[in-house]
């Protein structure tokens, strides 16, 4: 390929790679699913687990979905502009161990425990990753979801 090929291939790719840059400026997490045989009961959990708040109720044939935010009153979440949590109804169990919720907490000890006050489980107890000064815990919600809940360094 000659300097002047090779110098069109460069552009071409560059600006390419800028428009697809471009078109993911604009994109944003609106929200994570987690399903469970009991919509209501899991959204509980959320509830008394982690703080959230039902923000929304959709209704559907044969179903429903809570959409849960974090916030210290129903309208404090309604208000939160941070992805929600979607609460959907899932029969099956869950088989792969890679899809979850990552949820930063301030004390990842205290929230096992409360994770386990709700009705849920720990994958053991919450330990430093490495010596990052990065504490994770790995809960279980009572539909086996796996939730990772990381406390960074306090500062």
């Amino acid at each position: 390929m000659s300097i002047r090929g090779v110098f069109a291939t460069g552009v071409a790719f560059c600006a390419a790679s800028m428009l697809a840059a471009a078109a993911r400026a604009d994109v944003s997490l609106n929200a994570v699913r987690v399903g469970g045989p009991d919509v209501p009961a899991l959204a509980k959990f959320y509830e008394s687990a982690f703080g959230m708040k039902e923000v929304n109720r959709i209704k559907l044939p044969g179903a429903v979905e809570i959409m849960m935010n974090f916030g210290g009153t129903v309208e404090a979440a309604k208000a939160n502009p941070g992805a929600q949590v979607v609460v959907m109804h899932r029969e099956q169990p869950l088989k792969d161990a890679v899809p979850h919720l990552i949820l930063n907490v301030s004390d990842v000890n205290a929230t096992a425990e409360a994770v386990k006050a709700a009705g849920g489980t720990m994958r053991g107890a919450p330990r430093e990753f490495g010596k990052t000064g990065i504490y994770i815990g790995v809960a279980i919600d009572p539909a086996g979801n796996l939730i990772e809940m990381i406390q960074r360094p306090k500062s």
